[in-house]
């Protein structure tokens, strides 16, 4: 039977489609997603010429008082993130050393404006798009608003979930534990202001992990502040490494016109706390907001970060990876002897002199 004329055109626009010859749609997704430059996927370019936190001379502000920080911050700690898409970060995983050990974490956050409307999508993200298993994934803005009862599975393969409620209609925050991990919860706090987690990594051959997830509304900054700065100050005084992902509603970037954005830049760098992402994680045609982070007490930690490119809300996502995943450079020294500068004369002049000695 003859292939009609209506049948020859419909092959041919489907071997115009994106997705055409690909075994999974969904490990294609994120690689199609990047090659779109609309508002809500900006062009790579873009990204790379927004602002950056370490572009403008923050640490100016020292001048008022140089006693109270003595401390160049991005000298220690000189942070460059970079924009992802899921497709080029799974370019950077494959460069990434395998071997990893439980004393050295990864993490990713992101804004997910509701798990439950987006948990589908969340999970496809993390699971299929990225394929890439996070020690902990923090959550804000989940609109989980009972404390006692949740009326739908948040549950991730390999994860426990933790999670404080909201009791507004925004925040809430939660937070994904790999399931081989032992923790211990060490608050949980709720109210109008602002939602906080904070758990204690357990690890057997090095010092416990402390890590947190924050969501502020859209109101009572100076509430949100105060609790940061004593609750952080608090936990960094155990010694301990602490990790910090948050959703602050306060644009670092805006620094100059904001007082709450320099008073919050301020406590960051008066606890010794680093930013891991100093670009924009929201970009809506002539808004951008730097108000998602992972901050770190490990100022001297070798760490590889970024932000990765979705569509779950109007946020990016952003990770963090500690210095036991590195990128793979040159090969190691070979664990062999080199005789090439072997010289007998020296051997003996050598022998000679010990002997002499003795």
């Amino acid at each position: 039977m003859p292939i009609s004329a209506e049948v020859k055109q419909n092959k041919a626009f489907f071997l115009e489609l994106p997705y055409h010859g690909q075994s999974s749609i969904i490990q294609c997704h994120g690689k199609f997603n990047n090659l779109l430059t609309n508002d809500n996927h900006p062009s790579k370019k873009y990204l790379e010429r927004l602002p950056s936190l370490y572009d403008v001379d923050i640490f100016s502000l020292n001048s008022v008082n140089n006693n109270l920080y003595d401390t160049d911050f991005t000298a220690i700690h000189p942070i460059r993130c970079k924009y992802y898409s899921p497709y080029s970060f799974s370019q950077l995983k494959n460069q990434l050393n395998e071997q990893r050990s439980h004393s050295h974490l990864s993490f990713f956050h992101n804004n997910v404006s509701s798990l439950k409307s987006n948990l589908e999508n969340f999970q496809t993200h993390l699971l299929d798009e990225l394929n890439f298993h996070f020690s902990v994934i923090g959550v804000t803005e989940t609109r989980i608003r009972n404390a006692n009862f949740i009326d739908f599975n948040p549950e991730i393969p390999g994860y426990t979930f933790e999670y404080v409620p909201t009791p507004l209609s925004a925040g809430g925050v939660g937070m994904y534990i790999d399931s081989e991990l032992s923790y211990t919860v060490l608050e949980k706090s709720s109210n109008e202001a602002f939602q906080a987690l904070w758990v204690e990594i357990h690890q057997t051959n090095a010092a416990n992990v402390i890590c947190g997830v924050l969501y502020r509304q859209h109101n009572s900054p100076e509430h949100f502040l105060k609790y940061f700065e004593e609750t952080v100050e608090n936990l960094i005084a155990t010694g301990k490494p602490v990790y910090v992902m948050t959703d602050a509603n306060i644009n670092l970037l805006h620094f100059n016109s904001c007082n709450y954005a320099q008073d919050f830049l301020l406590t960051l760098q008066s606890l010794n706390l680093a930013p891991c992402i100093d670009k924009p994680t929201r970009v809506h045609r002539n808004s951008l907001s730097l108000i998602d982070n992972i901050f770190t007490s490990k100022v001297n930690e070798n760490i590889i970060s970024g932000n990765i490119i979705s569509d779950i809300s109007d946020h990016f996502s952003q990770f963090c990876l500690t210095s036991s995943i590195v990128v793979k450079g040159a090969p190691d020294r070979p664990l062999a002897r080199d005789f090439s500068k072997f010289s007998e004369e020296n051997l003996y002049t050598i022998c000679r002199v010990l002997i002499e000695l003795t």
